[in-house]
């Protein structure tokens, strides 16, 4: 019952951000873009999503983590079961990954800590439920880095009042949004 709510939220989501037109998404972009140095300046090590399709664009935010000196790790798909951080070295050193997004070439994980986590997904709550494209992978992640931040980028038509939700949904502790920040 729960995955039949899950799947047609998800279908619902993805629809609502398709329906922005790209002049729009450029400019919310910019808007998230501008909200998020307040929160990142902080973090020595940043985790984050490499943006693919309607999601909010990373890519200048990994630009601009990168030339502030961070830190930067993005996802990597093993064997299509688990998601591990790796080091972010350059546009160029990615290739099209098993679930057909850029991914770094290695399979060398990161071992050391991560201060903060950019985190997608099709929805959320106030209140920091999450609802991604239904792999778990970064729920399985967030387990494993307990302390790690976690601070989603959203349109505002991602959020929704509520999203049905597991003991294994681990919910991020911040929203950014063209709009606003939200402190779940």
């Amino acid at each position: 019952m729960i995955s039949q709510q899950k799947a047609r939220l998800r279908e619902r989501l993805k629809q609502s951000r398709r329906a922005l037109a790209p002049v729009q998404r450029f400019e919310f972009d910019r808007a998230i873009h501008a909200r998020l140095p307040a929160h990142a300046d902080p973090a020595g090590t940043v985790f984050c999503y490499i943006s693919a399709g309607d999601e909010v664009n990373t890519h200048p935010v990994i630009d601009h983590l990168r030339q502030s000196g961070k830190m930067v790790l993005v996802p990597k798909i093993v064997n299509f079961d688990r998601m591990i951080a790796v080091r972010f070295t350059g546009w160029a050193d990615l290739r099209v990954g098993q679930l057909g997004i850029l991914t770094p070439d290695t399979d060398e994980e990161w071992h050391s800590g991560v201060d903060l986590c950019l985190t997608p997904g099709l929805g959320f709550t106030l209140d920091g439920s999450r609802i991604g494209y239904g792999k778990g992978y970064y729920d399985k992640w967030f387990a494993d880095h307990l302390h790690c931040a976690r601070t989603a980028l959203c349109y505002e038509c991602q959020i929704v009042d509520d999203i049905p939700t597991t003991d294994t949904d681990v919910r991020v502790q911040q929203i950014i949004t063209e709009r606003r920040i939200i402190t779940c």
